[in-house]
């Protein structure tokens, strides 16, 4: 996440607890209250930057449990957020472990086969000395 990014959020934040550091009086949650919590100017929150796409939908959210409009005890952003990348991360890790398992079987296989290459190799050489001996005994 961005350094403005989480600016945006921790504003958004601050607005949905009701401690803002820079808007006073009575205030909605939109777009701009959120950016000038921020310390940016107005406007600085666009719906046409893709990577505010989360942001503007949590200002909804949040402006929408604001006003009653969606029941809702607390709405803690950061929580949201941080149970989603705890499921990625047990997806992930769950993936990583079954790789993991793979690897090991074909390593243990590639062992297996270098093993048996090299016994292979042993036997061809041991009756080609044979053979050149055979050889030399005829030749004397």
């Amino acid at each position: 996440m961005s350094k403005t990014l989480k600016n945006f959020y921790d504003a958004l934040q601050r607005l949905i607890d009701g401690k803002p550091k820079v808007i006073t009086g009575v205030y909605s949650i939109n777009n701009d209250t959120v950016a000038l919590e921020a310390g940016r100017k107005r406007g600085a929150i666009k719906k046409s930057r893709p990577e505010l796409a989360e942001l503007l939908e949590d200002i909804v959210k949040a402006e929408a449990c604001r006003t009653g409009k969606v029941k809702a005890t607390t709405v803690d952003i950061r929580d949201s957020k941080l149970q989603e990348v705890q499921k990625k991360i047990k997806e992930l890790e769950t993936q990583l472990s079954k790789l993991q398992d793979k690897y090991d079987k074909q390593l243990a296989q590639l062992n297996m086969q270098m093993y048996r290459n090299m016994e292979l190799q042993r036997e061809l050489q041991s009756t080609k000395k044979a053979e050149s001996n055979l050889l030399d005994f005829l030749k004397n």
